[in-house]
């Protein structure tokens, strides 16, 4: 069955997705990706203080899958780089922006990994305290999410 990608886009962007990495991450993807999405959030108005929330947990995610997934493409040559895989999805419900990431780790690292995580919410949602403008009104992310949603 091939895959459907026009139904992948509008799968994500019905989830309200506005930025989506599936695949081989290094260091230098993680930079360049950064890059996009700060600039994606930039073009879209979102408010510099929402940005400065959502872009440390989106590098901060892409690094765990460049440190610790299971799945490593090493480079051939022992100078070069090597690629792990993951995915990786900004998005944005209810007026917050949330990350999600998940990539393979190995059998032996699974407990110890759930036991830590236990502490913390699956989902992490951005931008939930709105910050309050002098004239006691709540602000709130800005920017259209209309045209919002690449893969």
């Amino acid at each position: 069955m091939a895959l459907d990608l026009l139904d992948l886009y509008k799968s994500l962007e019905g989830e309200g997705i506005v930025f989506c990495f599936c695949g081989s991450a290094s260091q230098s993807i993680v930079e360049g990706i950064g890059a996009t999405l700060w600039q994606r959030m930039e073009l879209q108005g979102t408010q510099m203080s929402i940005i400065g929330q959502v872009f440390p947990v989106f590098v901060e995610q892409m690094q765990n899958i460049v440190s610790h997934s299971a799945e490593i493409i090493a480079a051939e040559d022992q100078g070069g780089e090597e690629l792990r895989s993951g995915i990786v999805a900004v998005g944005y419900a209810d007026g917050h922006f949330y990350v999600r990431c998940g990539n393979f780790i190995e059998n032996h690292k699974t407990e110890p990994l759930k036991k830590r995580l236990e502490n913390y919410a699956t989902w992490i949602a951005i931008g939930s305290r709105s910050s309050t403008r002098r004239s006691g009104e709540k602000s709130k992310p800005r920017g259209r999410r209309k045209g919002w949603g690449s893969v």
